[in-house]
C-alpha cells in the first residue's frame, strides 16, 4: 500500500482540468471519474457542470437543451440543485424522476409495454401450481391488465406510492425507460438532442440497467452527446447498481482518478485503507494538515443492554479524545443498520413496527410521507408549540393555512358571520388542546378523533376507517395505521424528529456522502435482523455458507463484500474520531479478526465487558 499521506494537498487539481478537455476538446470523451470518500466528487461535478454554463450555456439554452444531472437520492438532488443555484440550464434529478419525464408522452408505447408485462406474469403464474394464493395473483394480475387496457393515461409519482391499478410503480420505470433507451431511436435521439451533456453522480448504485442502456447508446453515439460518470465502487451499497462497475467502462472512456480524502483525520484514512485494500487495492491519502485522529473498537457480547453500553462508549470516547462533545447526543452520529434499531433507541418502536410490517407503507414510513402522521407533525405538531407559546398569531397563521374553516370565501360574508366562524375556529382550537390538559399525554387518534368532530381541519377519507371500530376482513393496511397511531402523540414526535434527520440517528446505508466530527458505528447482526449483510461474518465470528464460497471463488458479489463496502461508508464518515461498536456472540474472535487484519491496533481494542456499564 502507497504512502496515505500526500506531499501536496493541491494533487488532485489535474483532475478537474482533465475533465474540462473531455467536456470541452473537439473530440469530447466520455469518462468516468473514481473518487473515494472525502474526495470532492460533488464539488468536482458542480465544477464541471458550471463550466459548461460559462463556456457554452447561452448556445444550449437557444438550441432548447439542457444539462442533464442524476443522482440516487431527493435529498442529493436538492443539494446539487441548490449548488447549482437552482439555474433552469440544469435538469437535476434523481432516475426515476429522469426516466419518467423522458418518456411519459410516449403513452402508447407505455401501454404496450405495460400490457405485455402484465400478460407475461399472468401466463408465468397460470404455468405454476394452481393454488388458492395463485389463483388469487392471476385474478389480482387480470383485474390490474383489464384496467391497464382501458386506461386513458397511465400516470406515475417519483415520489408517491402509486397504488392505483393505472398508475406504474418505481420498478416498472426504471426497466420501461432503460428498455426505450435501448430499443426504442426516437427516444434515444431524444435524449441526446435534448441532453448533450448527461452526468451521473453515485454512479455504483445506478440502476444496473439504466447503465447498460447507457453504455449502449455510446456504441454508436455522436460526439456531440457525452457521459460522465461519477462514483466510487467500493461505495456501492446498494443491490441493484452495477456489480464491478469499473470493470465494464467501454475502451476509450476515460478514467481520471481522486486520490485525496480531504474529510477525515489520518488514522480514519489509514483505516478505509486497509478495509478496501484487498477489495479493489484502491488508496487514498490524507491532507498533510489533517489532525491525527483517534479510532476504537468496542467490543461487547450481543446480549448485552445496548443503551446503556451505547452510554458508556461515549463517556469513554470523550476520556479518550479529550473532547466532551461525545457525551452530547447532538454532537456525535450513531450509525446503525436499520431503521427499527434507531426506533427501539429513540423510542418510537410501537409506531413503528406495525408500519414497517405493510410493504406498501414500509418506504413511505422511512421517509416520512404517510399522510396521517405528515399531517400531524407538520400541523398539529407546530400548532401546539404555538399555542403553548401564547403566540396566537402562529395559530392563527397555521389554523388560516389548513382550516377549511377560515378560508376566504366562507370570511366574505357579513360581520356577524365573520365573528361566528372565528369563534367556531377558536373553540375548535381550545378543545384540541384541552387533550394535553394537566400533563395529559394523548394518542394519535384521540387528537384525529377530536378534529374530526370539531371539522377544525379536512383529513383523508381513510381516517374515517381508521377510526372506526376493527371490523371482521378489514383492510390490514387501515389495522396497522390505527395500532400505529394509538401511540401517545409524543411518540410521533420522536418519529418526525428521526425521519427528518433531527436526532443522533441514522443509517449506515442513509448517510452516504455525508460527513460528522463524531461517529459511532453499531454493528449488530442480530437486532439489524437483516442476511444482506453480516458483520460477524465480516469479522471471522461466524463461518462462511457455501454460497458465500461459491460467490468468492466465482467473483461474484457475497454478504462479506457488501457488509466490508458498508463498512467502509461508515466508517469514512468521520472527520476526526470514530467509534465502532460490535455486538458479538464472539468477542475474543472479532478482537483477533480486526487485529489480523490491520483495521485497528490491540491498544485501538476495548473489550468492554457487561458489567463496565
Amino acid at each position: 500500500m502507497m504512502n496515505e499521506q500526500a506531499e501536496d494537498n493541491h494533487v488532485d487539481d489535474h483532475v478537474d482540468e482533465e475533465i474540462e478537455q473531455y467536456l470541452l476538446s473537439n473530440e469530447k470523451k466520455n469518462f468516468f471519474l473514481f473518487a473515494g470518500a472525502g474526495s470532492g466528487k460533488t464539488r468536482s461535478l458542480v465544477k464541471a457542470l458550471s463550466l459548461l454554463e460559462v463556456k457554452i450555456g447561452e448556445k444550449l439554452t437557444s438550441n432548447g437543451q439542457q444539462i442533464a444531472v442524476i443522482t440516487y437520492t431527493n435529498a442529493a438532488a436538492t443539494e446539487i440543485s441548490r449548488r447549482l443555484q437552482y439555474k433552469p440550464i440544469y435538469a437535476v434529478s434523481t432516475i426515476h424522476s429522469f426516466l419518467w419525464e423522458l418518456i411519459k408522452s410516449f403513452q402508447t408505447d407505455i401501454k404496450q409495454w405495460m400490457i405485455q408485462k402484465s400478460e407475461n406474469k399472468i401466463a408465468e403464474l397460470k404455468e405454476k401450481r394452481n393454488t388458492p394464493s395463485n389463483q388469487e395473483k392471476i385474478k389480482k394480475e387480470e383485474f390490474r391488465l383489464d384496467n391497464i387496457k382501458r386506461a386513458g393515461y397511465l400516470s406515475y409519482n417519483p415520489n408517491g406510492n402509486n397504488e392505483t391499478y393505472k398508475s406504474l410503480d418505481h420498478s416498472d420505470v426504471i426497466s420501461m425507460g432503460s428498455d426505450f433507451i435501448s430499443n426504442v431511436p426516437i427516444i434515444q435521439k431524444i435524449l441526446m438532442l435534448k441532453f448533450p451533456y448527461l452526468l451521473i453522480d453515485e454512479s455504483q448504485d445506478t440502476k444496473k440497467e439504466l447503465i447498460d442502456a447507457l453504455m449502449e447508446v455510446t456504441k454508436e453515439q455522436p460526439n456531440d452527446f457525452t457521459i460522465g460518470m461519477f462514483g466510487d465502487t467500493m461505495q456501492k451499497i446498494y443491490l441493484d447498481g452495477k456489480d464491478n462497475l469499473a470493470a465494464c467502462i467501454p475502451d476509450g472512456w476515460r478514467k481520471p482518478k481522486k486520490i485525496m480524502n480531504h474529510r477525515s483525520a489520518k488514522r480514519i484514512v489509514k483505516l478505509a485503507n486497509t478495509i478496501r485494500n484487498d477489495v479493489d487495492g484502491q488508496y487514498q491519502c490524507a491532507r498533510t494538515d489533517a489532525e491525527e485522529g483517534i479510532v476504537r473498537l468496542f467490543v461487547i457480547k450481543s446480549s448485552a443492554d445496548k443503551i446503556p453500553t451505547e452510554k458508556k462508549v461515549t463517556e469513554m470516547m470523550a476520556d479518550y479524545t479529550n473532547d466532551p462533545l461525545w457525551k452530547n447526543g447532538n454532537e456525535f452520529k450513531s450509525l446503525i443498520l436499520e431503521h427499527h434499531m434507531a426506533a427501539s433507541r429513540f423510542n418510537f418502536i410501537d409506531l413503528y413496527e406495525p408500519l414497517n410490517k405493510r410493504n406498501e407503507l414500509s418506504t413511505s414510513l422511512r421517509d416520512g410521507t404517510i399522510t396521517e402522521l405528515s399531517f400531524l407533525s407538520r400541523v398539529i405538531l407546530p400548532l401546539r408549540k404555538a399555542y403553548e407559546l401564547n403566540d396566537d398569531f402562529e395559530v392563527f397563521k397555521i389554523v388560516k393555512q389548513y382550516s377549511m374553516l377560515l378560508k376566504e370565501d366562507l370570511l366574505l360574508g357579513s360581520k356577524s358571520n365573520q365573528i361566528s366562524l372565528i369563534q367556531e375556529t377558536d373553540d375548535a382550537v381550545n378543545s384540541l388542546m384541552e387533550l394535553w390538559k394537566d400533563g395529559n399525554s394523548p394518542s394519535c387518534l384521540e387528537i384525529l378523533q377530536n378534529i374530526v368532530s370539531s371539522n377544525l381541519f379536512t383529513l383523508e377519507k381513510r381516517i374515517d376507517d381508521i377510526l372506526d371500530e376493527v371490523i371482521d376482513g378489514e383492510d390490514e393496511t387501515i389495522t396497522a395505521l390505527r395500532k400505529a397511531l394509538s401511540v401517545p402523540f409524543d411518540e410521533l414526535i420522536r418519529y418526525s424528529e428521526y425521519v427528518n434527520d433531527e436526532t443522533q440517528f441514522a443509517t449506515h446505508q442513509g448517510v452516504k456522502g455525508l460527513e460528522f466530527p463524531r461517529v459511532m458505528v453499531i454493528m449488530d447482526d442480530d437486532e439489524a435482523r437483516g442476511f444482506l449483510f453480516s458483520y460477524e461474518k465480516l469479522f471471522g465470528a461466524k463461518e462462511k455458507t457455501p454460497t458465500d464460497i461459491k460467490n468468492e471463488s466465482e467473483g461474484k458479489d457475497s454478504s462479506i463484500i457488501r457488509t466490508k463496502r458498508l463498512f467502509y461508508v461508515a466508517c469514512t464518515r468521520a472527520e476526526k474520531s470514530l467509534a465502532v461498536v460490535a455486538y458479538t456472540n464472539n468477542p475474543e474472535k472479532v478482537r483477533q479478526t480486526a487485529i489480523d487484519n490491520n483495521w485497528f491496533k490491540e491498544e485501538e481494542i476495548v473489550l468492554l465487558q457487561e458489567d463496565e456499564r
